[in-house]
């Protein structure tokens, strides 16, 4: 047998292997938690990930659409990597129906609507405030955190019930060098009473790093042995948060995509991961954004990687 067929023999076993497996998960001020494959069940989950009931194209001015926030009935606010513009997407019209500049060209990651305001971030933890961003009035004020370019920060989502900013971090989790959570993704939360960065982390999640598995027997712990060996397992760069959301109907639920590796992962407010899921490749393009309707429809949006960038649609099922 070449070494070409036996990876594959290997990679065919391991996988049938991984769904006894268990995934490490941790949690600021918790014990750490081991949560089984075999309790995450699909058929329970509110939203069908493998057939979106609508997709929405995007004009080639949104091809790097990097955030999307929920704004009112059928607008959707979208900002584009490295342009100072925001744009309202129309679903219905199906089309961009209002856009408004906010400054300088720069890494410009995720958005958020906070009333008549918005938020934009940027990838080195900087923030913009744009007030009245709909009229004549418009006032654009920029807003350094403690996070840094080292953290790259990509999700932003405003927690009406603690009027404070979520920000994940797609790179470093730390912003202290005595700190720094190796092995961790954390989202940081930015107080909007006090404008201040809260410097503990509010979320860490070692999500990708599975550790342990379920096996038995001499012959399984030796294809888990070489599984690990040849780094099918144990690959800590797997998951880097590109959005998140909290969702408007079971508030007690976060969101978490990762454009990488294309993960979405559901964490309830305590930090306990609750729901994952590997995302299609065909579907999910490259998923950067992720937002919910005022009724709890999803939304995520697809940077324009080989066509056309598009916003998908999944209609809540709550039964």
């Amino acid at each position: 047998m070449n070494t070409k067929n036996g990876n594959i023999l290997i990679r065919t076993l391991f996988l049938s292997l991984l769904f006894m497996g268990v995934i490490s998960c941790d949690f600021t001020g918790k014990e750490k938690k081991q949560l089984t494959i075999e309790s995450l069940n699909e058929d329970n989950f509110a939203y069908n990930l493998k057939a979106p009931n609508d997709i929405y194209f995007l004009p080639n001015n949104l091809k790097e659409i990097s955030g999307i926030s929920f704004y009112k009935k059928n607008q959707i606010v979208c900002i584009n990597d490295e342009k100072a513009n925001i744009y309202i997407f129309d679903t219905e019209k199906r089309e961009i129906i209002s856009k408004y500049d906010f400054g300088k060209k720069g890494d410009y990651e995720d958005i958020a609507v906070v009333k008549d305001d918005v938020f934009i971030l940027r990838s080195d933890g900087t923030l913009f405030k744009v007030e009245n961003f709909e009229t004549n009035q418009r006032k654009t004020t920029k807003i350094k955190t403690l996070l840094t370019k080292k953290n790259n920060t990509e999700g932003l989502f405003f927690d009406e019930n603690t009027n404070s900013l979520l920000i994940a971090c797609k790179n470093s989790p730390s912003i202290n060098k005595n700190e720094p959570f190796e092995g961790f993704k954390a989202i940081y939360r930015f107080d909007l009473n006090t404008n201040t960065l809260i410097e503990k982390p509010e979320y860490l999640v070692n999500f990708s790093k599975i550790d342990s598995l379920k096996v038995t027997g001499a012959v399984q712990k030796l294809f888990i042995k070489t599984a690990k060996q040849l780094k099918f397992v144990g690959d800590g760069n797997r998951f880097h948060p590109s959005g998140l959301g909290i969702h408007p109907i079971e508030k007690d639920k976060i969101y978490v995509i990762s454009s990488l590796g294309k993960w979405l992962i559901v964490m309830s407010i305590s930090g306990e991961i609750i729901n994952f899921f590997e995302l299609d490749k065909q579907i999910f393009s490259q998923p950067e954004g992720i937002c919910f309707s005022e009724n709890g429809d999803l939304y995520i949006s697809n940077e324009g990687k080989n066509g056309k960038a598009n916003i998908l649609q999944f209609k809540i099922n709550m039964n």
